[in-house]
């Protein structure tokens, strides 16, 4: 029942396209989950960081867990300057140096905790920011910018159902204050800056069900997962942040390798930027050996690839994610007890 709905609200979504937020960063996934693994986040379970990403998960790891995490871009100085521009600081000197920068870039900066319990658990993003600007057309350069500030609260409860079946549901609340324009680079020299970096705010609720079938008791642990993620209500429609369904259906196995924990896993992600079958499809890895734990994913948009140190209660990590028109590095630095 819930995979027929999956894939009947994925057809509508699927309908319509806009300029917006990448699905991927307006997932409520931790950061370090969704830079390494991507979506694949939803079905492998070895990297823990945060709440999983599936909230039926949350059940079957029966964990006690609390998390603080910091999380940012290389591009720090462009995001800082982007955050002045969405605040109102947008001067004629600050507009100018922003907007001299001619490559595509994209940057974030987060902070995160997160307290986990057997079959429920709640996070809280205080401050995150993001922000992507693409140039096109050298010849009359044309900006498409997106900057954006979000404060998101989200809790999750699982409970066991039977054999090897867990369900369970994430609610999150998102306020994001924004700045979304496609405008001509003379534009914002031409006094009508105010006029473009005007921000706007939008508040949104989702309620995002999972479900996860795991053969806990087999060599290779594996687990199909299944989730409606996105699927929700907002005060009002914008291009930047739509509320449109994805679907994700993956399966992950655990093989043996003679040191350490190695986990392969496959998903199957759709969504309304979905062009074709192999759009969809996304492989990662993770191997856990001693403190390292090194992750790669690749997908037919973008590829990345990082390690996380654990030193007693303390993580640090670093993953290097590219995509056809971007790419960065993201350092990861937190607690966990």
């Amino acid at each position: 029942m819930l995979l027929r709905l999956i894939l009947f609200l994925l057809f509508i979504s699927c309908l319509a396209s806009a300029n917006t937020l990448p699905s991927t960063l307006r997932d409520g996934s931790t950061r370090f989950l969704a830079r390494s693994l991507g979506s694949s986040c939803y079905t492998m379970d070895s990297v823990q960081k945060g709440l999983p990403c599936n909230p039926a998960a949350i059940a079957k790891d029966r964990a006690r867990r609390f998390d603080a995490d910091i999380f940012m871009g290389s591009n720090l100085e462009y995001i800082k300057e982007a955050e002045d521009l969405l605040k109102g600081k947008e001067d004629e000197a600050a507009v100018a140096k922003f907007f001299s920068r001619r490559e595509n870039i994209e940057g974030e900066f987060s902070f995160e905790a997160s307290f986990q319990a057997p079959k429920w658990g709640v996070s809280f993003e205080p401050y995150r920011i993001v922000a992507i600007s693409r140039m096109e057309n050298p010849s009359l350069p044309m900006i498409d910018l997106l900057i954006a500030e979000e404060q998101s609260v989200k809790g999750q409860a699982g409970t066991y159902l039977y054999e090897n079946l867990y369900a369970g549901i994430q609610v999150r609340y998102t306020h994001v204050r924004f700045i979304g324009q496609y405008f001509a680079l003379s534009e914002a020299f031409a006094g009508n800056s105010q006029e473009i970096l005007a921000s706007e705010t939008q508040e949104l609720v989702y309620v995002e069900p999972g479900l996860l079938y795991a053969w806990e008791d087999l060599a290779w642990q594996p687990q199909i997962s299944a989730m409606l993620s996105q699927w929700g209500f907002s005060d009002r429609k914008t291009e930047e942040y739509p509320i449109k369904p994805e679907g994700l259906l993956g399966t992950s196995i655990k093989p043996l390798v003679p040191l350490g924990l190695f986990e392969l896993g496959v998903q199957f992600h759709l969504h309304s930027e979905t062009e074709n079958a192999r759009d969809a499809f996304r492989v990662a890895a993770a191997y856990e050996l001693g403190i390292l734990h090194a992750v790669a994913s690749v997908s037919e948009y973008d590829h990345s690839a990082g390690f996380l140190l654990t030193f007693k209660n303390f993580t640090s990590g670093l993953t290097y994610w590219s995509e056809k028109v971007s790419r960065g590095v993201f350092i990861q630095m937190g607690i966990t007890l």
